[in-house]
């Protein structure tokens, strides 16, 4: 496999930063409070105290040395976190075909699939830098991401994960499986989800679970010999097709509390029940248009993605509410549809990563972001979606902490060079294009 390209510096030496406050504008914890005058201290890379500017300094002993950042009247947030991903899309756009709102089986025929088999191992680096760059900067920190390149396999996950840890954020690895490519190409495939998830147990910001494409149409042998890799302990990060049936994976073991299911097509009623009874996460994009009403009224557990779309989580956010807004579907009935699919994606990401990811609260890792938005009226818990969905929806990122640690502020990276990696990503995305074109 080839490195990464030399030009692309490795993450300065971390440091054990100085106790920090941030404070100065409005704060949403991620459970749904708001604070108007929020403030949040940090030792150590974790929350001590977050709330009220004046509950927080109180919590700050007077002999401790302590850094401050006002936000100068920007809000604060949790990092958010990002359910479906493809980093590997990153050089997706300007292609033929290419349509990111949608999520037929022609979309990944004519378009996903053939853009898969063009990937080497130096695309998928660039490209996935490129959605490392683009999640930090729409305030993301935690990502699950599928992934595919048939030609290039052995260890991609390993090589991927190494730049999720270099940019300071966390991520959850899966590689997609399915027969389309041949029987070789399926082993290697299910070797690399089994292996990846054996080793990345070492590394405290990434996971790793077993991915599968394109469900339905996979064979029962290819279904069981999933099944006896992943063992008991494994989720299953699975993008469905036109052939869904939801019952028959569980029947295998492959729909669980650790599973993700997305997918662009209706769910019948036995498909509903089997999330519902298993307890695993339907994941809602901007691309897979479901238009499934019922999906309001259903308790099984959802959550948000952006499928590779190039946008952020609260962009996904505001396009998934107006889905479905219409006279005919309550006000506020639609506002807990949004305010259940936030929680969905702080449940789950919780089942893979401890520190209480997407959540600012004392003994939680403090990944914090603070957005480049002023609000001009008052934020309070009964109006904050109002914000999220219409004021915020495509306000950047202006700083980004994981950890306690800033890796993005003012606008600048502080562990990846932005400028080299867009520039090397000009060149592997034109062999790419060429390659594709020639498919």
């Amino acid at each position: 496999m080839n490195t990464i390209p030399p030009e692309l510096p490795t993450s300065p030496e971390k440091s054990e930063a100085r106790p920090i406050v941030i404070y100065g504008g409005p704060l949403y914890n991620g459970k749904g409070n708001i604070y108007e005058d929020g403030a949040v201290f940090i030792s150590k890379g974790k929350v001590v105290a977050a709330g009220t500017e004046e509950s927080v300094f109180a919590h700050i002993p007077k002999t401790v040395d302590i850094e401050v950042y006002d936000t100068l009247g920007c809000v604060i947030f949790p990092g958010l976190i990002n359910l479906h991903h493809h980093f590997s899309r990153s050089f997706a756009l300007g292609l033929p075909s290419y349509n990111p709102n949608n999520g037929s089986s022609a979309q990944l025929e004519n378009f996903g699939w053939k853009y898969d088999l063009c990937l080497d191992d130096d695309m998928v680096q660039l490209a996935t830098l490129v959605g490392i760059l683009n999640s930090i900067k729409t305030g993301i920190t935690t990502v699950f991401d599928l992934h595919s390149s048939p030609l290039a396999i052995s260890k991609i996950l390993e090589n991927i994960e190494s730049l999720v840890s270099r940019s300071g954020i966390q991520a959850v690895l899966s590689y997609e499986i399915s027969e389309r490519n041949g029987d070789d190409i399926f082993i290697r495939s299910l070797e690399e989800n089994r292996s990846f998830i054996r080793n990345s147990s070492l590394d405290p910001g990434v996971r790793g679970m077993f991915g599968i494409q394109v469900a339905g149409q996979l064979s029962d042998r290819a279904l069981t010999l999933i099944a006896e890799a992943a063992g008991d302990t494994s989720g299953f990060h699975i993008e469905l097709g036109a052939e869904n049936n939801l019952k028959r994976l569980a029947s295998f073991s492959l729909i669980n509390s650790k599973s993700l299911v997305s997918g662009g097509f209706p769910l019948g009623n036995d498909d509903l029940k089997t999330l519902q009874e298993s307890g695993a996460t339907f994941v809602q994009t901007p691309g897979f248009q479901n238009n499934q009403t019922a999906l309001l009224q259903s308790d099984i557990r959802q959550g948000i993605g952006t499928s590779g779309a190039g946008i952020g989580v609260l962009q996904a956010l505001n396009v998934e509410f107006n889905r479905y807004n219409s006279p005919d579907v309550d006000f506020a009935k639609l506002s807990d549809y949004i305010r259940t699919l936030m929680q969905g994606n702080v449940e789950f990401a919780g089942r893979y990563f401890n520190g209480k990811p997407g959540v600012i609260e004392t003994d939680s890792n403090a990944d914090v972001v603070v957005f480049d938005y002023i609000p001009a009226t008052p934020v309070t818990g009964d109006n904050y979606l109002q914000h999220l969905l219409w004021g915020m929806q495509h306000t950047p990122a202006k700083m980004v902490m994981t950890r306690g640690r800033f890796i993005y502020n003012n606008y600048t990276f502080l562990t990846l060079d932005e400028e080299i990696i867009l520039e090397e990503s000009q060149k592997a995305a034109r062999r790419l294009h060429e390659k594709f074109e020639k498919l």
